[in-house]
């Protein structure tokens, strides 16, 4: 009989841990808020999981911000976990927690999720997008996590849309996140209607037909729709997956980024384009880290 597994998901804000069956449901679910100190961090998680270990796999699943080094299991310069910077991650929770650990970014710890249990899970080939604070990718093909020869493939978020916009730290004049993730549209709401609720002002603005909001939109979707015609052409997905706090409007968003993709890929493509929301929201991360243990990578 197969046992639980656990999953842990590590984030700016918060660390995640759940217990997962077989079938991807959540048993048991829990949440504390993310210390500056890793090593405390570490004690948390021991904390959060320990009384699940002794009726659950031997392998434990977790997702993470990147960048990482996941050939040595150690954070390197997260930007929303400062204090966690070169932490050995994986040698400390094996010391600490007495279970084999998988360490994994977060966007492809989502995208297993979605894939195994989410939106996905009737699709052979998936990528998975979000669209938050920035933009990431997890790629899965045929069960696989494509991770790159320097485990940064689905790094989609600095691929160049066009040769202007702002400059951002790390990123390329023109990026896909510094054009279309959820920060450029707060920021630019904030700009135009001085409001701070970013997406959500925006669509509520849309939705009311004020002429400077749908045109603050529809470039949002242009670009938006830019990317993901991009990933169409280079990995030809059989689903595209997304997800991201920004999809909280999917019944705006939805209606028209699916006809601006399919303007700009090929004829051909046009007919097999699936764009789905994501199904597992705040629990993708946790849901996928579980995966791990039976995910092999490319």
């Amino acid at each position: 009989m197969k046992k639980n597994r656990i999953g842990i998901d590590i984030g700016g804000t918060s660390i995640k841990a759940g217990v997962i069956a077989p079938d991807g449901q959540i048993v048991a679910h829990r949440e504390m808020a993310t210390p500056l100190n890793p090593h405390q961090g570490m004690d948390q998680i021991k904390g959060l999981i320990g009384e699940w270990l002794s009726n659950s796999e031997t392998t434990i699943g977790v997702a993470a911000p990147g960048p990482m080094d996941l050939q040595n299991g150690l954070f390197l310069d997260p930007p929303n976990l400062k204090g966690w910077h070169n932490y050995p991650f994986v040698k400390q929770f094996e010391k600490n927690v007495g279970k084999t650990c998988l360490f994994e970014n977060d966007a492809n710890a989502a995208a297993v999720g979605e894939y195994y249990a989410g939106a996905g899970n009737k699709a052979k080939s998936m990528v998975y997008i979000t669209i938050s604070t920035g933009i990431g990718a997890g790629i899965v093909l045929n069960g696989q996590i494509l991770t790159g020869a320097q485990f940064s493939a689905g790094e989609v978020g600095n691929m160049i849309i066009t040769n202007e916009g702002p400059k951002r730290e790390g990123l390329n004049v023109g990026s896909w996140e510094s054009l279309a993730s959820g920060t450029a549209i707060k920021e630019k709401v904030e700009d135009v209607f001085q409001s701070k609720d970013g997406a959500k002002e925006l669509l509520k603005r849309v939705k009311n037909n004020e002429k400077l909001a749908v045109e603050m939109f529809n470039e949002w979707m242009e670009h938006l729709a830019s990317g993901i015609a991009n990933i169409v052409h280079v990995i030809n997905p059989e689903m595209i997956v997304l997800g991201g706090g920004v999809m909280i409007g999917k019944d705006v968003i939805l209606p028209s980024l699916i006809p601006a993709v399919k303007e700009k890929v090929y004829a051909s493509l046009r007919a097999s384009i699936d764009i789905q929301p994501a199904k597992l929201g705040t629990k993708a991360g946790v849901i996928g880290a579980s995966y791990l243990p039976i995910v092999k990578r490319l």
